[in-house]
């Protein structure tokens, strides 16, 4: 059922224009929407992503009355393909099990995976091809030759026209246009900023600033909103932002706007990102921008009345778990032929078919075993295993790396990994997804007993996501040597109990918990003494910082 209609692309829209009655489905884990088959909630970018052919999603009940209550729906998406073509088809009921469709809403790539285009339509008349939904029921929605990152789902009151339907325009306004070739550059920090064949200030990083000189804001009402037009690639950056200032960039009373620009657009989108202007600016000034991350400035943009639509879009800050290593560490590290440091080998490839690459072991998952030959332990000094590793993963479910030593069994035994029951696990450590494969962190573990001499050391991969392994080290307590101390107890003491952490510290104490994904679900100050804090069943991160700034990390868990 193809709808024609003729789309352009302009500039990315932070989202559709919403009427108090519409109804929103956003793309979150505690949205209450469900993912039935073959994707998954990015938590970083707050989307649906590692979507495909045939994936389903539950949103919810939705009450459609008489059918007169909803005019249509609209979808949020981004796609890297431009020629891509497809729909989302919208399902009153599950479509496996007799549900009717609702809609089909055709879509189209965007240019980039986080460069996102809203397609919409009415509701088909009553009496066609495709029923009119009406009274109430679970929504699904199901891709159709096509896949994508999906941001936003809107049921909208008011009926379109044929010209509205179809790819979203963005607003036409009044602008004042200040190009990135005007601009002086006033600070290159360790960057090297100059302008590309496109117009754009490139080659930025953190630290950057330019100016552009007298700029006139007129009688302070005329212009309401700032936007600039701008390109990021290589994966998203939550810290990325482009930070305008008047006059001095030095004094936060004079900064006008904070815009997240470091979205994944492929450096090849630019979009046009806009904040409203909540202090009132008359006259003439100097507008400074400074870059706290690599974007690339085509325009600023000084616009009259508030044509856009205010979302809070900005990503999800995870807060991952990078463990440092003492000068007591032993690290062991890859290349294309397999172990540096000690010989390695890959005895179970699992589904993917791990292998060794540049520097690190790639294309793993559950079930891959790599064996570490010769081993020193040396005298017992090594009381902690950590692994530094990536993921393009914002989170990764019950994942770790679980070690042991001297297994006695063949190579091809490992094909089963029910063979490790009843062996004593030497160290598990936590997995965390990183994001982005070029973003290795390192995450350890207490190691259940003391071990001296030369071993053979088995690196179990408990994983639910695919990890790139860049090292395995050996090391001692964490903190021993910034802190003097040989034993975690010396500081505080960690333990739990059900939906219980408990801390018994020696000294004031700065306490931050992570869970497993990463991100801090708890902090707090703990004095001298024991302190309790409720928690649900899982795996936890706990830092402490003592009041000389020395930091203590250690895992606990919880049942």
């Amino acid at each position: 059922m193809k709808k024609e209609i003729f789309t352009l692309m302009i500039m990315l829209l932070f989202g559709a224009n919403l009427f108090a009655q519409d109804l929103v489905f956003k793309m979150t884990e505690d949205s209450g929407v469900e993912i039935i088959n073959d994707a998954r909630f990015d938590v970083i970018n707050k989307c649906v992503g590692n979507t495909k052919e045939g994936t389903t999603l539950r949103l919810g009940e939705v009450d459609f009355a008489d059918g007169q209550k909803y005019a249509g729906c609209s979808v949020e998406i981004a796609h890297e393909n431009k020629a891509m073509e497809g729909y989302l088809d919208f399902y009153l009921g599950n479509p496996d099990n007799g549900g009717v469709l609702i809609n089909d809403v055709q879509v189209n790539g965007t240019g980039a995976f986080q460069y996102y285009r809203t397609f919409r339509y009415n509701f088909y008349a009553e009496g066609g091809d495709v029923a009119r939904p009406t009274g109430k029921g679970d929504v699904y929605v199901r891709y159709r030759e096509c896949e994508g990152n999906l941001k936003k789902v809107v049921f909208y009151t008011e009926e379109l026209s044929d010209s509205d339907m179809g790819e979203m325009k963005d607003p036409v306004y009044q602008y004042q246009s200040l190009l990135a070739k005007n601009a002086e550059i006033v600070e290159k920090a360790d960057s090297d900023p100059h302008l590309n064949d496109e117009g754009a200030i490139g080659w930025t990083g953190e630290g950057v600033v330019v100016k552009f000189a007298d700029v006139d804001f007129k009688d302070g009402n005329t212009y309401q909103q700032i936007a600039v037009v701008s390109t990021h690639g290589g994966g998203t950056n939550p810290s990325g932002f482009l930070m305008l200032y008047i006059d001095d960039v030095n004094n936060e009373d004079n900064l006008v706007a904070k815009i997240w620009t470091a979205r994944d657009f492929f450096w090849t989108m630019y979009g046009t990102l806009a904040k409203n202007i909540t202090k009132k600016i008359s006259g003439k000034h100097d507008l400074y921008v400074k870059w706290t991350a690599a974007t690339n400035l085509k325009e600023v943009q000084l616009i009259e009345g508030t044509p856009w639509q205010m979302e809070d879009d900005e990503p999800e800050k995870i807060e991952l778990i990078d463990e440092k290593l003492t000068e007591s560490a032993y690290t062991m590290t890859f290349d294309a032929m397999g172990g540096v440091e000690n010989p390695a080998e890959i005895i179970a490839v699992g589904t993917d078919g791990a292998r060794f690459e540049g520097s690190n072991i790639g294309y793993t998952s559950r079930g891959v075993v790599v064996k570490l030959s010769g081993v020193d332990f040396k005298d017992g000094i090594f009381k902690r295993i950590l692994v530094k590793h990536s993921s393009d993963q914002a989170k990764i479910n019950n994942s770790s790396f679980d070690f042991y030593l001297d297994l006695p069994f063949s190579n091809e035994e490992f094909a089963d990994l029910s063979i490790l029951e009843g062996q004593s696990v030497l160290a598990s450590v936590v997995a965390q997804g990183t994001n982005n494969w070029s973003d290795p962190k390192r995450t350890g573990a207490d190691m259940s007993t003391t071990v001296t001499g030369i071993h053979d050391l088995y690196m179990v991969f408990q994983i639910e996501s695919g990890c790139n392994v860049f090292e395995v080290s050996l090391d001692v307590p964490a903190g021993a040597s910034s802190l003097g101390k040989n034993i975690l107890g010396d500081i505080v003491n960690v333990s739990a109990d059900k939906g219980m952490i408990r801390i018994d510290a020696t000294q004031a104490l700065e306490m931050s918990i992570y869970n497993m994904y990463g991100q801090m679900v708890e902090k707090a100050f703990v004095t001298n003494g024991i302190s309790t804090f409720s928690q649900s069943q899982g795996i936890y991160m706990l830092k402490f910082v003592t009041e000389k700034g020395e930091s203590i990390t250690t895992k606990v868990i919880v049942k």
